[in-house]
């Protein structure tokens, strides 16, 4: 790796690294606030309402969820510093519905901020599963992270799982910037951001989350597809659509 490649991926990943840290930084309050972390020290009790326990619970999982994301994060940069390092990543039986599930659970305080749904429609009892490096489960994450960091406030995204003999189709669809004809297949390359996201002030971006999607696509033989619906409305001046991504992830028993 040439010094200015190495440069870059420094960089690149102080970036995904901060990002995944204010998202562990915003649970982090929640919870802190939920038990009264002030008290410490008092010897108080803590007192947690029926209605509060749950959401302390979710809480408490999307901390523990996120806090696996980092390892993975990390194992990724090993990859990029070192191909041979995918040797040496454990591989997993994976129910891609369990990884969806789990990624919209690390995603439910961005989607509470920006009252945003997401809605998983699919059999979850289906166990189909295939064999995956551990990295995998940074794809889920990224897809639906960009989907709803892109989404009008108060929208939906809908996650819609449909099965065949040898794989599984998944078709992720939201609103987001408009995507031109010109750009669609320029998305998945590294440090590109299609030319209305750009626009979009509040999403800061190094045009790397569908870069890293695409590696991770590639080794597992997942094809992916990316569609936007030609424009009828804006979004505070930006011109948006349907934005649609399509898997379809082979497996084995």
């Amino acid at each position: 790796m040439t010094t200015p490649d190495y440069n870059d991926l420094v960089l690149e990943s102080m970036h995904e690294l901060r990002y995944f840290n204010q998202r562990l930084k915003n649970l982090s309050e929640q919870l802190s606030i939920a038990l009264n972390v002030d008290k410490i020290g008092t010897n108080s009790p803590i007192n947690i309402k029926s209605s509060q326990a749950d959401q302390v619970r979710v809480v408490a999982e999307g901390i523990l969820n996120l806090s696996q994301l980092f390892t993975t994060r990390l194992d990724f940069i090993d990859v990029e510093l070192n191909e041979n390092a995918i040797e040496h990543l454990p591989i997993q039986k994976v129910n891609i519905y369990g990884k969806f599930d789990k990624a919209r659970k690390m995603l439910n305080a961005l989607s509470r901020e920006k009252k945003v749904k997401v809605h998983i429609e699919g059999d979850h009892s289906q166990r189909r599963v295939f064999d995956a490096y551990s990295i995998i489960d940074i794809l889920p994450y990224l897809l639906l992270d960009n989907a709803v960091k892109y989404s009008p406030e108060r929208s939906d995204v809908y996650v819609e799982f449909a099965y065949y003999s040898d794989s599984t189709k998944i078709e992720i669809c939201s609103s987001g910037p408009f995507v031109g004809a010109d750009e669609i297949n320029k998305i998945s390359n590294k440090n590109y951001r299609g030319r209305n996201a750009i626009k979009k002030q509040t999403c800061v971006g190094r045009g790397l989350g569908l870069y890293f999607v695409k590696y991770i696509a590639d080794l597992h033989d997942i094809s992916i597809k990316y569609e936007s619906e030609k424009y009828s409305y804006e979004v505070d001046g930006i011109p948006y659509s349907t934005f649609k991504v399509t898997l379809s992830v082979p497996w084995g028993t």
